[in-house]
């Protein structure tokens, strides 16, 4: 029987859903502590006491691995499997909440962009995130060329992303709600100045 066929509430269905969250949870573990080599299924194996044979078949590649983490980080963000904005309202709605939630898993934004495993979590949805920030700024840099358009979705994503978040908590020690609101006011102010230039090329006033 398929894993899919068993009933929602089956003891063997929720057993293999305390497997799967298990492992992930050793992920977490290990690449909070450091311990980056730990993060390869047979390292997770002998973590969880498990076969190496359970993990890959939870976890068949790398790339499912990255995107368990990916989920389970965006899910204590609040950001159910996807997280990204598609349009300008949701942008600006999520930003405040944004950082004050990433006070709350620090440990998990500093994996995300301070190690290997991290980069290669954000590598693997990649497309997805450009994509997200393009469709979230489009109204507002419609009428720029797409080169430029391309150049204003980074900038808003980089401004609200983990980076952002490490740099103000470091560097300025601020708290999420602090940077909430000047990551708000920054985008507000981008988003103003795409629709007053008309098209005319981000280099010129």
């Amino acid at each position: 029987m398929a894993a899919s066929d068993l009933p929602p509430g089956s003891l063997r269905e929720r057993m293999k859903q305390q497997t799967r969250a298990l492992i992930v949870d050793e992920l977490v573990a290990a690449l909070a502590a450091g311990e980056l080599d730990q993060a390869s299924h047979d390292a997770l194996a002998k973590r969880v006491g498990v076969s190496r044979q359970t993990v890959y078949r939870y976890f068949p590649d790398k790339n499912a691995l990255m995107q368990a983490l990916w989920e389970r980080i965006n899910a204590e963000l609040g950001g159910g499997t996807s997280g990204f904005p598609h349009d300008e309202k949701t942008l600006l709605t999520q930003i405040a909440p944004l950082f004050t939630n990433y006070d709350r898993v620090a440990p998990l934004i500093t994996i995300a962009q301070s190690t290997q495993t991290g980069r290669a979590m954000r590598l693997s949805v990649k497309d997805k995130r450009s994509q997200a920030f393009l469709d979230a700024v489009a109204d507002a840099a419609k009428a720029l060329d797409p080169d430029d358009r391309k150049l204003a979705a980074a900038i808003v994503q980089l401004l609200v992303g983990g980076q952002a978040w490490i740099e103000m908590h470091q560097q300025w020690d601020l708290t999420g709600e602090q940077m909430g609101r000047a990551a708000h006011w920054a985008v507000r102010t981008l988003l103003a100045d795409l629709r007053a230039r008309k098209g005319r090329p981000l280099d010129q006033d």
